[in-house]
C-alpha cells in the first residue's frame, strides 16, 4: 500500500477529467462544506479544515447543520446554493448521484497518483451503480455493545466477550440482560417477584433504528430484499425471528424499554453513565461522550444467533462532491484531506470516528494513534471494532442499496414500532404492509 502523505498532490489532468479549471494562484478559493453532528464534532472538523487552509491556502466555509439536515440541504439544492462538499446520508445521496449531481469518486481516485481504491475499506464505498460510487463513509463506524463493568461486577455477571470466538449466543445474552435488569425492590428480571412496572436499571438499551435491527437480521441469515432487490424478504422467517427477538427483549423479558419509554429516558450515553442501563447497543461514536464524561465503560461484541455468523452495520454519513462546484480540484483536495486520519487524528483518538484507510487497522504504529488511546478506547475495543473490520463482518444498511428506501422505510418503521410496543407480532406487522412495500420495489443501486 502506498504511503499517503499529509497532503496528497492533485493529479495531472484532473481538471480535464472534472470539466473544471483551477483558479489562478492569485485568486483565493473558498470551499463550502456542510455536515451535521455535535458541537464537539463541529469543533474537531473546523480545526481540521483550518489546518487544511494553513497547508494549502484554500479557505473552507463551515456549514454546520445540527438539526433537520436533509430538509435544509434540500432547500439549498433547490435554490442552487448547494455546498462544494457535503456529508450526505446514503438514502438522501443515492437519488442525487443517480441524477448526475455528484461526482463518481472512483474516477477521481483512479486519476490521482497518490491514492488507490484499495487503500480504503471495502464496505465504506457508496455505490449508485456497479461501477460508480459517490463517496466513502465519512468514517467506518459500526455498532457494538458498550457496558458498565461496575454494574456487571455488582450483579456477579461475567464481562462481555470482546472476541467473536467467545460471542454470547442470543439465549446467553438474554440471561445476562435479565440478571442486570433491576426493579425498585432490588430484584432482577429472573426473580419470580420481579416488578416490570418499576424498573430502575435496564439490562440493555438501544434505539430501534434500521442500523441496529438489521445487524440482528443479517446475523440470523436474514435479509431486507433478495439479491436483485425485486423481492421483499424482511418478513421471511429468518428476519422475523431476529426482529421478534428484539421485540421480546422488551415485551417478554422486560430487559429493555419500549420505543415510547425510551423517549422519556436519557440518551444512551447518559443512561450508561447514570446506571439507567448496564449495556447499550450503540454506534462507535458513543465512545466520545463516554470518554469525555469520565465513565467507567468497556465494549464487547454483539450476541449471535448462529456460531460464526456475525454482522454489524456501518453509519450512513458519506462525503460527496457536488458537480456544481466551481472548484472541483480544490474540493477533491479537501475530500482527500478529510479522508486521511493524519490530518485530524483527534477525531479518531477521541472515539468519535473510525478510520477509512486499511493501514490504520493493520499497521501497529498507525493503530496505536487512535484505537488504543484512552479513555475512549477501553480494552475491549480492538476485539469489538478493529477485528470486526479486519474480518469483514460489516454488512451494508439497506439504505445504501435499496431503491425507494425512504418510501419503503416509511412503511416499515411504524409497523415495527407497533410490534416493538407489543401491539402485534413482528410477522403480523410486516405481513400487513407487504402489499404496499412490494409496489415500491425497483431493484438495487449496486446491481
Amino acid at each position: 500500500m502506498k504511503k499517503i502523505t499529509k497532503l496528497m498532490p492533485l493529479a495531472l489532468g484532473f481538471g480535464l477529467l472534472l470539466g473544471g479549471s483551477t483558479a489562478a494562484a492569485s485568486e483565493p478559493v473558498t470551499l463550502r462544506y456542510s455536515f451535521w453532528g455535535s458541537t464537539a464534532e463541529k469543533d474537531a472538523i473546523t480545526a481540521s479544515c483550518e489546518a487544511f487552509t494553513a497547508e494549502t491556502g484554500i479557505n473552507v466555509e463551515i456549514i454546520h447543520i445540527p438539526t433537520d439536515y436533509e430538509a435544509k440541504l434540500s432547500a439549498m439544492i433547490a435554490g442552487g446554493e448547494e455546498p462544494d462538499l457535503s456529508n450526505l446520508r446514503d438514502y438522501f445521496a443515492l437519488p442525487l448521484a443517480e441524477a448526475g449531481k455528484l461526482y463518481n469518486i472512483l474516477e477521481l481516485i483512479d486519476e490521482d497518483p497518490d491514492i488507490s481504491r484499495d487503500d480504503y475499506i471495502d464496505f465504506a464505498y457508496r455505490y449508485y451503480s456497479p461501477d460508480e460510487a459517490y463517496g466513502l463513509n465519512t468514517a467506518a463506524e459500526m455498532f457494538a455493545m458498550f457496558y458498565n463493568p461496575d454494574l456487571f461486577e455488582a450483579a456477579g455477571v461475567d464481562m462481555l466477550p470482546d472476541s467473536l470466538d467467545d460471542a454470547l449466543t442470543m439465549d446467553q445474552f438474554i440471561e445476562t440482560a435479565q440478571k442486570l435488569t433491576i426493579d425498585g425492590n432490588g430484584r432482577n428480571a429472573l426473580d419470580p417477584e420481579f416488578d416490570p412496572e418499576n424498573i430502575v436499571q435496564y439490562g440493555v438499551m438501544f434505539d430501534f433504528g434500521v442500523q441496529q435491527y438489521m445487524g440482528a437480521v443479517y446475523s440470523n441469515n436474514g435479509s431486507y430484499v433478495n439479491e436483485d432487490g425485486t423481492e421483499w424478504t424482511l418478513n421471511d422467517a429468518e428476519a422475523v425471528e431476529a426482529l421478534q427477538t428484539i421485540s421480546d427483549l422488551v415485551n417478554v423479558y422486560h430487559v429493555a424499554p419500549n420505543p415510547s419509554e425510551l423517549k422519556a429516558l436519557p440518551s444512551l450515553a447518559v443512561a450508561l453513565q447514570t446506571n439507567k442501563a448496564a449495556m447499550v447497543w450503540a454506534g462507535a461514536w458513543i465512545a466520545l461522550d463516554l470518554g469525555m464524561g469520565g465513565t467507567n465503560f468497556d465494549v464487547g461484541v454483539l450476541p449471535v444467533f448462529h456460531e460464526g455468523v456475525y454482522a454489524t452495520c456501518p453509519a450512513q454519513g458519506t462525503a460527496g462532491i457536488f458537480k456544481s462546484t466551481e472548484h472541483p480540484e480544490e474540493a477533491f483536495a479537501l475530500w482527500k484531506w478529510l479522508m486521511n486520519p493524519v490530518n485530524s487524528i483527534e477525531l479518531y483518538s477521541s472515539g468519535l470516528w473510525m478510520p477509512l484507510l486499511k493501514s490504520y487497522y493493520t499497521d501497529e504504529e498507525l493503530l496505536n494513534t487512535w484505537a488504543t488511546v484512552e479513555p475512549a478506547h477501553p480494552s475491549g475495543y480492538i476485539g469489538s471494532h478493529v477485528d470486526i473490520v479486519n474480518g469483514g463482518y460489516v454488512a451494508q444498511n439497506p439504505s445504501a442499496y435499496v431503491k425507494n428506501y425512504t418510501e419503503i422505510n416509511a412503511l416499515i418503521t411504524p409497523a415495527l414500532e407497533s410490534a416493538f410496543l407489543g401491539n402485534q407480532t413482528v410477522q403480523e406487522a410486516l405481513d400487513g404492509i407487504e402489499a404496499d412495500v412490494v409496489k415500491l420495489l425497483e431493484g438495487r443501486y449496486d446491481k
